[in-house]
């Protein structure tokens, strides 16, 4: 299910006014009995509301006599004599409904397990109403001042095209995460796998368990595997997962992605030579897992990686059990979108001295072969949305990718997957910390919005932004985003997160002076601005001349 909205205003519709004059008209009302997620949500819209009009409103219960206009918070008696229905579902199902009916005004989702539908409905609403969040900075928090405030016609029903939607800004600041609709289903990301069996505590006892390289049992060569094909370890792996999933009841999900590598360490005994390629290996390994695993948890789902000595489908059509899930790691080109044309993708040799370690198949066609070689009943994304990764110079350097970012996140949803997680690389490098914020958020913001919502364009995105934070400037800073955006998606230079272009290839002289031309004129504009709206065009003006030095001179490490 998508966005349904119906905007046609009825001339016969009045407006409900939550605020007059700085005064309170409306009533928040919650069931008795709410639970803390609603409890939450309801006191959001309070101090939103006080923040925006100065008015405090009360909160009551709908077992007492209410009367007026009425903000009703959650599901309740209320919702469900507004014929509303109450979302509800922990893995699944994630809707959220904003509806306007005569003196009621109804706000609620699905709470269940980790949702929070709830508090999503209570920031669409105020988003509508001119609020923002584009940091954890109180200056990034957009909250126009009214001294009224109503509602007109207003009927959403929206359900996110993705049931989880994770970045590592969720992680280090969920606060701003849970403003951009980031969460949902909690997922078990990367590889997993060896937190199971873990070399140094059983190869002494079970050395059988781990990868034959070289005639040797020897799990201690770069990159190691297991022996995937020996029984008694897989039979570990299904008891130690069931007690996971026991112990975990908010939890329908687990990784098995194998260990991090290319081939060097796959087992080469005889029995796993018969798995065929490492490919086939991994989905014939995850179907057996998967099988026993779902005669105790039928509805919960084992995952593997498409990636580095598993980019390649298998060699024939294969079957899967309808609880194994694909997360397909997006190694293709930084700046297209993947849908772009059939040679968009990391086709280059990877920097390790081995001719084998190559992605040769670009990766649109090699997402499609797996798709049509095997047919997944459960889809995820693995993408890096940052070209800096591991590359320091580029911490200063905007990385803007727009409409880019929203083709791709429509892409995968028209793909069957379900689940995105959008990495940008070593956390102890370059990480979504506070301080990133004015520079990032147009890359990271982005992204969010068009996990919860593919329909919208990365320009609709940034210009809603812009005029929310950026005043008389906003058409401006839009213009400047947008040429970021298309400096971004226009390269011939071809790379990955991992091995980036230096700033200066992407950022040629003539680039440097149409944006520079446009920072000169923001400056103008700024300097007859006052205010929340100057101090954040002088931050933006501040880190274009930073990334005018390191563009001049910023080189990458080896």
């Amino acid at each position: 299910m998508t966005c349904v909205e119906n905007s046609q205003l009825r001339e016969d519709y009045s407006e409900l006014e939550l605020v007059r004059d700085g005064k309170s008209c409306c009533t928040v009302v919650i069931a008795q009995g709410a639970g803390e997620k609603v409890k939450t949500a309801a006191d959001d819209f309070c101090s939103l509301l006080r923040q925006m009009t100065g008015a405090v409103c009360s909160v009551k219960t709908d077992d007492q006599c209410l009367s007026g206009g009425l903000v009703c918070i959650g599901p309740s008696r209320l919702t469900m004599e507004m014929g509303i229905p109450t979302p509800t579902g922990r893995f699944s199902n994630e809707r959220v409904i904003l509806k306007r009916d005569g003196d009621r005004l109804a706000l609620l989702g699905n709470d269940d397990n980790h949702f929070t539908g709830t508090q999503f409905a209570v920031t669409m609403l105020f988003e509508r109403l001119g609020c923002g969040w584009f940091g954890p900075d109180p200056l990034w928090h957009e909250i126009p001042k009214k001294k009224d405030l109503s509602i007109g016609y207003l009927d959403i029903d929206h359900t996110p095209a993705f049931i989880s939607r994770y970045s590592n800004v969720l992680y280090h600041n969920p606060d701003v995460g849970a403003r951009w609709y980031l969460g949902g289903v909690k997922r078990m990301i990367g590889h997993r796998l060896t937190s199971l069996a873990p070399r140094d505590e059983y190869f002494e006892s079970h050395p059988e368990w781990f990868c034959q390289v070289g005639g040797k049992r020897n799990p201690f060569v770069e990159w190691w595997q297991y022996c995937y094909s020996n029984e008694e370890l897989l039979q570990l792996f299904i008891d130690k997962i069931l007690t996971y999933f026991a112990e975990n009841p908010d939890v329908n999900q687990f990784s098995i992605a194998m260990n991090d590598g290319w081939y060097d360490g796959w087992c080469e005994c005889e029995e796993c030579r018969k798995l065929g390629t490492s490919s086939e290996t991994v989905i014939w390994f995850a179907n057996r897992l998967a099988k026993e695993v779902g005669k105790v948890y039928p509805d919960h789902i084992l995952t593997f990686l498409a990636y580095f000595p598993t980019y390649h489908p298998p060699r024939q059509p294969m079957q899967v059990e309808p609880n194994v899930e694909v997360m397909f790691c997006k190694e293709a080109d930084m700046f297209m979108p993947v849908d772009k044309g059939p040679d968009n993708g990391y086709h280059l040799k990877y920097t390790f001295d081995k001719s084998k370690n190559t992605y040769p198949v670009p990766w649109k066609k090699n997402f499609e072969e797996w798709n049509r070689l095997v047919q997944f009943p459960h889809i995820a994304i693995w993408d890096w949305y940052c070209i800096a990764a591991a590359q320091p110079v580029w911490k200063d350097v905007p990385w803007v990718q727009g409409d880019v970012a929203t083709r791709n996140q429509r892409f995968w949803r028209e793909h069957g997957a379900r689940y995105v997680y959008n990495d940008q690389g070593p956390l102890d490098v370059f990480y979504e910390d506070d301080e990133s914020y004015p520079l990032r958020f147009p890359l990271w913001y982005v992204y969010a919005k068009a996990m919860w919502d593919p329909d919208l364009t990365g320009s609709e995105i940034l210009m809603d932004a812009c005029s929310k934070l950026y005043g008389p400037a906003s058409d401006l800073m839009f213009a400047y985003y947008e040429a970021l955006a298309d400096i971004a998606e226009h390269n011939t230079a071809q790379t990955i997160a991992w091995h980036p272009p230096a700033p200066r290839e992407l950022y040629t002289p003539e680039r440097v002076e149409r944006l520079d031309r446009l920072m000169g004129l923001v400056r103008q504009v700024s300097a007859g601005t006052d205010g929340m709206v100057r101090k954040r065009l002088d931050i933006q003006l501040s880190l274009w001349e930073k990334a005018k030095d390191v563009i001049a001179t910023g080189e990458l490490i080896d």
